[in-house]
C-alpha cells in the first residue's frame, strides 16, 4: 500500500471505500440521462397528428395535453443524472487532511504533560486484553440496545445513524395511519374529495423530513416527541383543507392526480427503505475481539539526568512516526525529581497511537468488507425504482399528448420512484465510507527510584551564577513496554470528531514490544553520565552519594576503606579492580 500527500494540499489519499456506491450512481446517472432523452423526444415528436383517428362527435371534440410539463420532466430527470455523475466523480480519491481520521479520545499536546480522560479504559484494555462494551445512551436507547448488545460500542456515528431510521420509521408508521384517518374522515364527513387535500399534506411533510435528513445524513433524527410534532403539523394542515375541499378550485381535477395511492405508496416505500437501511447499519455493528496481549518488563541501573533521557524517548517516538505523520499522544507523565530532595520514587508515563493507515489486508479491494447484502440490496432498489419511475414518466406523457383528459396518477406514481431511488442509494452513502484502518499503540511505563549524585549546587563555567545538578542515580528502574496492533473503523463521510472512530480489535506486537524494551535500555547507556567528561571532585561527590546509598539500603556502615579511582580520567573503581573501566589505564593497587 502506497500512500501519498496529495499535490494540491497537505493532505494524504487514501483508497476511496465508494467503489462499489461509484457504480450504482454512475448507472443511475446514465439511466436518467436515457430515460430523459426519451421524455424529450415523447415531448417533441408525439403530437395530435399522431393520435389514431379519434372518434369525434359535434358536442365533444377530442382534447390533447401539452407538451410543456413532459419538458420540465425530462430536465428534471437529466439534472439528477448529472448530480449522480458529479458524485461519482467526486469520490474517486479519499483525501484525509492532518488529524483525520478523529483521536480515539482527546488528545495531549507533544510539549504538553498530562493525561486523556480516556485513557485510564484504554490502558485497562491493553493490559487486560478485553474492550469493555458501553451502554447506550440518549434517544431511542432501548431501541438500540435491543438491536445488538454492542450499539453502544460502535461509535457516535452509527448510534446517530440507527436514531435517525428509527425516527423515520416511527414518522412513516404514525403518517400511515393519519393517512387512514383522513380516508375514514371521508367518508363519514361525506367530502370525498377532501382526501385528496389530506393526502397531499401528509405527502408533503412526510417528503420535507425525509429530504432535509439526506442534508445531513450524520443528524440523529427526530426525538418522539419532534416526530409527534409533525405528525400534528400534518393534521393541522391536511383537516382544514379537507373539510373546504369542495370549496377550493378546480376540485373537478384532484382526482386525476391520484394523490392517495401515491402517497400510500411513498409511507410504504420509505419504510421499506428504512427497514432496509437499518438492517444494513446492524451488519457493519460487531463485537471488538482482542487477543492475549504481550508485555515485556526489564530491569536496568543507570546514572543519567531523568530530563534528558526522557527526552531521548520522545524522539524516538518522533524518529517511529508513520508516514512521517505525528502520533496521536493520550498520555505524557515525565520523570520529576523534586527539588530539595537527595532520593525518592519516579513514574513515567507515554502512552500514543501512530496514524491510522490502511494496511494491506483490508487494501483497494477490501476497503470496504462490510458491504452487505443489505446494503447492496440499496442500491439495486434504487437503480430499479429510477427506470420504473421514468417508465412511469414516458408513459403518461404518451398517454396524455394523444388525450389531454387521461388521468395523471402514473405521473406522481413516477415522481415518487424516482426520488425513491435517489433515497435509496442516498440514505446508504455513510455505510458505504466505511473504513478500517489499522494503527500501533505504544504504551511506555517506567518506574523506579533514584538518589542525587550531586546535591549542592555547582559554580557554572566562567563563573556568576550557580547551577543545579540534576543528575540521579536510578536505581531497579522497571521497564514495561506493551505495543499492541490496533484495527479500528471510521466513516469517512462523517465529521471527524473524537467518538467516531471506534477500536474493533487488539492483537499483540511483540517484535514491536521487544523493540522497545531494547530501545530504551540502549538510551539509558548512550545518555549515561561520561566520566571522563566530569570533573574529578565531582566524581569523588558520586562516589560519596553510592557509598552512602549502598550503606542505607543495607542497613551497615559505609565501607571504611576509601573509594579508589583511576589517576588517569578520575573513573571511581570497582572494587578489586586492576584496569581501570574506563579507560584501561593499569591500577596501582596498594
Amino acid at each position: 500500500m502506497v500512500y501519498r500527500w496529495n499535490l494540491t494540499g497537505s493532505g494524504l489519499e487514501f483508497p476511496t471505500p465508494y467503489q462499489v456506491e461509484n457504480r450504482f450512481l454512475t448507472l443511475r446517472g446514465y439511466a436518467l440521462l436515457a430515460l430523459a432523452l426519451i421524455a424529450f423526444a415523447v415531448a417533441t415528436f408525439v403530437s395530435p397528428g399522431e393520435a389514431a383517428d379519434p372518434v369525434a362527435s359535434v358536442d365533444k371534440l377530442p382534447e390533447y395535453g401539452e407538451a410543456w410539463p413532459h419538458v420540465l420532466g425530462a430536465f428534471f430527470m437529466a439534472g439528477l443524472g448529472i448530480l449522480n455523475l458529479v458524485q461519482a466523480s467526486r469520490q474517486q480519491v479519499l483525501v484525509m487532511i492532518p488529524g483525520q481520521p478523529a483521536s480515539l479520545m482527546s488528545e495531549v499536546a507533544h510539549e504538553a504533560t498530562g493525561a486523556s480522560p480516556s485513557a485510564q479504559g484504554l490502558m485497562q484494555a491493553m493490559n487486560k486484553g478485553t474492550l469493555a462494551l458501553r451502554s447506550t445512551v440518549g434517544a431511542y436507547a432501548s431501541w438500540l440496545a435491543r438491536l445488538s448488545p454492542a450499539t453502544g460500542s460502535a461509535g457516535t456515528t452509527v448510534q446517530n445513524y440507527l436514531r435517525a431510521r428509527f425516527s423515520h420509521v416511527l414518522m412513516l408508521v404514525g403518517m400511515g395511519l393519519i393517512l387512514a384517518l383522513g380516508v375514514v374522515f371521508a367518508k363519514l364527513s361525506a367530502r370525498p374529495e377532501g382526501i385528496h387535500w389530506w393526502s397531499l399534506m401528509v405527502g408533503l411533510v412526510t417528503g420535507g423530513v425525509l429530504i432535509r435528513h439526506l442534508l445531513d445524513l450524520e443528524s440523529p433524527g427526530w426525538v418522539p416527541w419532534k416526530v409527534a410534532l409533525a405528525w400534528a403539523l400534518a393534521l393541522a394542515l391536511a383537516l382544514p383543507l379537507a373539510w373546504f375541499a369542495a370549496d377550493l378550485p378546480l376540485v373537478e381535477r384532484w382526482p386525476r392526480l391520484g394523490l392517495p395511492t401515491s402517497v400510500a405508496f411513498l409511507l410504504a416505500l420509505g419504510l421499506v427503505l428504512e427497514l432496509l437501511a437499518l438492517l444494513a447499519a446492524r451488519s457493519q455493528i460487531s463485537t471488538a475481539q482482542t487477543a492475549k496481549l504481550v508485555h515485556e518488563t526489564a530491569s536496568v541501573n543507570f546514572e543519567v539526568e531523568l530530563s534528558k533521557f526522557f527526552t531521548e524517548v520522545d524522539r524516538e517516538l518522533f524518529r517511529r512516526w508513520a508516514e512521517g505523520i505525528p502520533n496521536r499522544r493520550y498520555v505524557r507523565q515525565p520523570p520529576v525529581v523534586a527539588a530539595g530532595t537527595e532520593e525518592g520514587a519516579f513514574t513515567a508515563v507515554v502512552l500514543e497511537e501512530s496514524q491510522p493507515l490502511v494496511p494491506p489486508p483490508f487494501g483497494e479491494a477490501g476497503i470496504n468488507r462490510t458491504s452487505s447484502v443489505w446494503l447492496l440490496s440499496l442500491g439495486v432498489l434504487g437503480l430499479a425504482l429510477t427506470v420504473v419511475g421514468g417508465a412511469l414518466w414516458i408513459w403518461s406523457a404518451v398517454a396524455h399528448l394523444l388525450d389531454g383528459s387521461a388521468s395523471w396518477a402514473s405521473t406522481p406514481l413516477g415522481l415518487v420512484c424516482l426520488l425513491g431511488g435517489g433515497y435509496a442509494i442516498s440514505i446508504g452513502h455513510l455505510l458505504w465510507s466505511r473504513v478500517e484502518s489499522g494503527s500501533s499503540l505504544i504504551w511506555l511505563e517506567l518506574k523506579g527510584t533514584y538518589f542525587r549524585l550531586a546535591p549542592t549546587p555547582l559554580a557554572a563555567a566562567g563563573g556568576g551564577r550557580q547551577k543545579v545538578d540534576n543528575s540521579a542515580g536510578v536505581e531497579d528502574l522497571n521497564l514495561k513496554a506493551c505495543v499492541v496492533h490496533a484495527r479500528s473503523a471510521f466513516y469517512a463521510a462523517a465529521r471527524h470528531t473524537v467518538g467516531s472512530r471506534v477500536l474493533i480489535s487488539l492483537e499483540a506486537d511483540r517484535p514491536g514490544t521487544q523493540h522497545w524494551t531494547g530501545a530504551i535500555q540502549t538510551l539509558a547507556r548512550s545518555a549515561g553520565l561520561s566520566a571522563a567528561a566530569v570533573a574529578p571532585d565531582l566524581l569523588a561527590a558520586r562516589a560519596k552519594a553510592r557509598e552512602r546509598r549502598a550503606g542505607d539500603l543495607t542497613g551497615q556502615a559505609a565501607p571504611k576503606r576509601p573509594a579508589r579511582f583511576c589517576s588517569s580520567c578520575g573513573t571511581p573503581l570497582l572494587a578489586g579492580a586492576r584496569f581501570c573501566q574506563q579507560c584501561g589505564t593499569t591500577v596501582i593497587t596498594d
